[in-house]
């Protein structure tokens, strides 16, 4: 093809997607349902926008145990940069998101930090509940990190996400767009107080439940059921006395039926036992829905003597051979009633759907007290995160992400769990050091989310030690141009402060060994290796120390191509390799746009 082919292809191409993006504008200013709102761009303290982010470790802050749990991660920082960073370290390893977020109820204290807002509010104040964009910015503000949280789910995984009235409706339909109408799963509608607990006496209507919305990520995550003990005797409490040895009988289908006049019969109550009989109501489903249901009604309902009771031999799966049936006595009733003793197949547990509401409320009345840091109003109870947790994953291995930690409510339940069923759970919270959360109170990690963390490790008051360890990140910024116009400085940058950052997409969060040139982190089971200067000084001496490590280890190498090839790792079964730092790139510029829209 000549080069004016070319040329006329490509400009074919280009008409073809300008008419394309017409047909898309008049699509939505014709679109009636959806939502729509005033999108903005994030707005950046010190010019970071402009730069690259990463995870650097503080090592001061750390809590180490000497134990086997796991260990854990709390990052300092805007969560919007943080979620940038672990797109590259966590892209489709967590298992459950959980996000409290700001409820942008005008008197919350949420400050939004997006360009147009500061020019109208230049100390980044809260927005008047009656801002006429009020919704809309704090849309914009939630798209950009659901967008960033979606892509580090497992196609299995799960996001819950919890909410009140005043965004409520909005939030849905934006998590329908993100997420995928498909993927919408409930809405939980939690009892967070008392109806006679008022808060705000001026207020017409009291607020006594807030909301949780649950998606998943794809079809691949199959919904789990609540496990119930079957095994419960508490309704077997009936017993049927029959007072005469002859009672009259009829033809009912192909069986003979004994049938008792009111006066023949006696219904008492006992102490519940395997030996007596459990009473089923026959009405909705039932009087289809199984064998007994369907004689009845086909046999027995229509008869219509009340309080007749009638004896049908061969049915019923329990030790009895026969099964009761009663047509009700009073007017009042329209539906009857049969007895069956316990089923001889009777399983100890069954698994029953959840129910879409949940009564916390005396667990958030009692809330302050937990952790051991206080946090004005604005936590979450343990055993409510545990919950839905449970809800979203039930493996004792799982990765939970909480992307708004505020006191570390989330890691709490996470090591409660571990510790009640021996699980190796590992959580990951964020929170902005200078975060406002509830009631316009400061409450930066340092000063609830890692307290808390100390407390829960170390153990306080007379709650004993959960042991674990932390390691403690913040977000910084390396470079001086943004990802679309990085050059060689910032790549060469990037990768000589990546390492903290490729030890946690490994999960190999100890560092054993440094130079200027290269870094060695550990874990238990495997190890990490990181050649990060484009000058290979020491690639010699870091190759025989690669080869002498005894665990399975992934080694990355500086590198301005998609491969390196390094012929004494080649065959070694042991060593996967890896280059740095474009594929840190790739992933920045494929979530760049997001902030930007």
């Amino acid at each position: 093809m000549t080069e004016k082919e070319l040329s006329q292809q490509k400009e074919s191409r280009i008409i073809k997607l300008e008419k394309e993006i017409e047909r898309w504008k008049k699509a939505v200013k014709t679109q009636r349902y959806g939502l729509v709102w005033l999108d903005v761009p994030e707005a950046f303290e010190d010019d970071v926008e402009n730069k690259l982010p990463i995870l650097e470790e503080v090592p001061k802050k750390a809590i180490r145990s000497k134990d086997a749990k796991p260990t854990h991660l709390l990052i300092e920082g805007d969560n919007y940069h943080a979620l940038t960073c672990l797109n590259y370290t966590h892209k489709g390893k967590i298992d459950v998101i959980y996000i409290d977020p700001p409820y942008n109820t005008g008197s919350d204290g949420f400050r939004y930090k997006d360009k147009r807002i500061l020019k109208e509010y230049p100390d980044g104040t809260e927005v008047p509940k009656d801002h006429p964009f009020r919704h809309s910015y704090w849309l914009s503000f939630m798209s950009k990190r659901l967008e960033l949280a979606k892509s580090l789910l497992k196609d299995t995984g799960t996001i819950f996400i919890s909410i009140n009235e005043d965004e409520f409706a909005q939030l849905k339909l934006l998590c329908d767009q993100t997420f995928g109408l498909e993927n919408y799963l409930t809405m939980f509608t939690i009892k967070v107080r008392h109806e006679e607990r008022i808060l705000k006496g001026d207020k017409d209507f009291h607020e006594v439940v807030e909301y949780l919305l649950m998606y998943r990520c794809s079809s691949a995550y199959k919904t789990t059921k609540k496990i119930y003990d079957n095994t419960s005797l508490d309704e077997y409490i009936y017993q049927v006395i029959e007072k005469i040895e002859h009672p009259k009988s009829v033809k009912l289908g192909n069986k003979m039926v004994d049938y008792f006049e009111p006066s023949e019969y006696e219904i008492i109550k006992v102490p519940a036992s395997e030996h007596n009989l459990k009473k089923i109501n026959i009405r909705g489903s039932l009087k289809e829905g199984n064998s007994s249901g369907r004689f009845y009604m086909a046999h027995i309902a229509s008869r219509g003597t009340k309080g007749v009771l009638y004896k049908v031999p061969d049915m019923g799966n329990d030790k009895f051979g026969h099964r009761y049936f009663l047509i009700p006595a009073k007017e009042s009733r329209l539906n009857g009633d049969y007895f069956q003793g316990v089923p001889l197949d009777i399983q100890d547990t069954k698994k029953v759907p959840y129910p879409n509401y949940f009564d916390f409320e005396a667990q958030f009345n009692s809330v302050g007290y937990e952790g051991g840091v206080s946090f004005g109003g604005g936590k979450k109870p343990v055993e409510f995160l545990a919950h839905f947790i449970n809800i979203g994953c039930t493996d004792k291995n799982a990765t939970i992400l909480d992307f708004f930690a505020g006191s570390g409510s989330t890691g709490h339940a996470v090591m409660q769990m571990n510790e009640a069923d021996k699980g190796k759970r590992q959580f990951i919270l964020i929170t902005n050091d200078n975060e406002i959360v509830k009631d316009k109170v400061y409450h930066p990690m340092s000063e609830a989310c890692l307290p808390r963390m100390q407390n829960l490790i170390k153990g306080y008051d007379k709650n004993p030690s959960l042991g674990n360890s932390i390691k403690y990140y913040k977000t910084a910024f390396v470079g001086k141009h943004n990802i679309l116009d990085a050059d060689d400085k910032d790549k060469i940058q990037l990768a000589h402060n990546a390492g903290g950052m490729l030890a946690i997409a490994e999960n190999t969060l100890e560092q054993i060994k440094g130079n200027d040139y290269w870094q060695i982190f550990e874990s238990e089971t495997r190890m990490t290796a990181v050649y990060f200067r484009e000058e290979q000084d020491q690639l010699d001496d870091f190759i025989d120390e690669v080869l002498l490590l005894g665990k399975p280890v992934t080694v990355y190498m500086f590198s301005w191509e998609e491969k390196v090839d390094i012929v004494d790792f080649e065959e070694n079964r042991n060593i996967s390799l890896k280059t740095i730092p474009q594929p840190i790139l790739e992933i920045y510029k494929q979530i760049y746009n997001i902030a930007q829209l």
